[in-house]
């Protein structure tokens, strides 16, 4: 019982490491039975190494990041759209790359400039350095990347390369 309890902490706390907020409570519903024949003790211990395997093996960003910020991905026919939310960050403090088949979104939100007669009492916005990551699909052509910032919104627009339609062939079947 005490392997299921360490694997279960550890599930909760790699969790918390990539999403960068406490794991949600899992309810008595969300369980599944196991296969005949499948210990499950066995099987979380080895999901679990897989998991930390998997995250030590994971690129941190070559920057400190403060926050992530939204983000909508949406497939045209012949593009992929990531449009991310950023209100409140200058233009010049953006910057929009391709590396190793990943488009990242850099950034910075300064923090607003203190006015002497107003003192926070509560902050919800994020602010200093974010980072968005995307994969990018097999066929995109990042050399005709197009990004345009309005209203606090990036949209990026990667071109997908076109595809020949397999030819068909009619085999003889002997």
């Amino acid at each position: 019982m005490t392997q299921i309890v360490s694997a279960f902490n550890d599930v909760r706390e790699l969790y918390s490491k990539f999403v960068g907020h406490p794991a949600p409570e899992i309810g008595p519903g969300w369980y599944a039975p196991f296969p005949a024949g499948v210990d499950p003790v066995r099987y979380a211990i080895h999901e679990v190494e897989e998991l930390k395997r998997l995250l030590a093996e994971a690129r941190a960003p070559e920057v400190p990041v403060g926050w992530v910020p939204r983000a909508d991905v949406y497939a045209k026919r012949d593009a992929v759209v990531f449009r991310v939310e950023i209100p409140g960050v200058e233009h010049d403090q953006l910057k929009v790359l391709i590396a190793e088949n990943e488009c990242i979104v850099r950034g910075e939100r300064a923090l607003p400039k203190e006015d002497c007669a107003l003192r926070p009492l509560g902050l919800e916005s994020p602010y200093g350095t974010f980072e968005r990551r995307f994969a990018l699909p097999l066929h995109a052509d990042p050399a005709k990347l197009a990004a345009k910032y309005t209203d606090g919104i990036l949209e990026v627009t990667i071109p997908l390369l076109e595809i020949a339609a397999p030819k068909e062939m009619k085999i003889e079947i002997a």
